[in-house]
């Protein structure tokens, strides 16, 4: 009977410990919100998505104010819009932003404390893509991505235009990122911004800077745009693909490092240049990616190699090829590997 009981209120409290969809969505619409970006004449130049970090306060992307001179947010569900006052922190470079609007006076949404991610852990994007406003979507975290400077949640909880900004909970109704960008061209390839930029940013706020301030800046080209414009920088080229041959066990694929080249075809040298390489399988799918950053500069008109690497599984998709009925493994893929330029800055050396 002991045992019994033991069990059964293991079992209650794991349950207890974790919320239905329903839940998620009840919990978090009332938090997140529809923003209206405008020019100085007043007219919209950009949607997105926002919650409620606090009391006054709303989290967004950088990029949905980018350019504006005014804005306005509306709760979810709700008629009434509230001016957008200025912005009170911003980090431009992991594209988030912190937003005062006085008149919201909701609950603070519940940051993840651990900010502890998992792949294969439940989450749901709130957002409003396509102006369609309150849309609820359910996905897992099928990637955590660490790179130097930053990192990412690659989710496959859809991500569309309008639901920049908008959280990512958690099955405990936390918010455990917020919504950035998504691949195109590739299937389920959606990115996030950990919740612990937005506790970190939460700590610079200061007084309210007019969103005027904002207006005629030039645009910042960020790691996010690149993932979901697709878009390149021009000037550098990339080529020359090999996998790494010192696999313990070339015949298995078991080795997921790689090289290429970058050509720098400036009249200048160049620091430091971020390339995203993409992986097709033999229908044509992106079934996998990685960024790669040259430590340095690359002359002017000349090119150098740079090392990256991926899962070994990847190398499997990709480049088995049948000899003798045994498979083996070549330098080259046979399958399509896409590079795309992300970044790089000019060098006087």
């Amino acid at each position: 009977m002991k045992t019994t009981l033991a069990l059964f209120l293991l079992v209650a409290l794991t349950v207890a410990g974790h919320a239905s969809p329903q839940e998620v969505a009840k919990a978090l619409f009332p938090k997140t919100v529809l923003l209206t970006m405008q020019d100085s004449s007043g007219r919209p130049v950009a949607l997105g998505s926002g919650f409620v970090l606090k009391k006054g306060y709303v989290v967004s992307n950088h990029h949905v104010i980018e350019g504006s001179a005014s804005g306005f947010a509306k709760r979810v569900g709700d008629k009434a819009k509230y001016k957008i006052r200025g912005v009170v922190a911003k980090d431009e470079a992991r594209d988030l932003v912190i937003l005062a609007v006085d008149e919201f006076a909701e609950d603070d949404v519940t940051l993840s404390k651990t900010g502890s991610v998992e792949v294969g852990d439940t989450v749901y994007a709130i957002g409003n893509p396509r102006d369609l406003e309150g849309t609820f979507s359910q996905g897992i975290v099928s990637s955590l991505r660490e790179f130097t400077e930053f990192s990412l949640l690659q989710i496959t909880a859809p991500i569309s235009p309008g639901s920049s900004g908008g959280p990512i909970a958690n099955d405990k109704a936390e918010v455990v990122g917020v919504a950035v960008a998504t691949f195109r061209g590739g299937q389920n390839l959606n990115f996030a911004i950990p919740a612990k930029f937005v506790t970190a940013l939460e700590n610079q706020i200061g007084e309210p800077r007019p969103l005027s301030q904002e207006s005629g800046k030039p645009r910042q080209k960020t790691l996010f745009d690149s993932l979901e414009s697709g878009k390149s920088t021009e000037g550098l080229s990339s080529g020359s693909f090999l996998w790494d041959g010192s696999s313990p066990d070339a015949t298995l694929g078991s080795n997921g490092r790689f090289t290429i080249s970058l050509k720098n075809n400036l009249d200048t040298a160049v620091a430091n240049p971020m390339v995203l390489v993409l992986f097709h399988d033999r229908s044509g799918d992106v079934v996998d990616y990685a960024l790669v950053t040259f430590r340095g500069t690359i002359p002017a008109k000349l090119g150098k190699r740079a090392s990256g690497s991926v899962d070994p599984s990847t190398k499997q998709l990709t480049t088995a090829i049948s000899r003798n009925n045994q498979f083996m493994y070549s330098a080259t893929p046979n399958t399509k590997i896409e590079f795309r330029t992300l970044s790089f800055s000019l060098s006087d050396e």
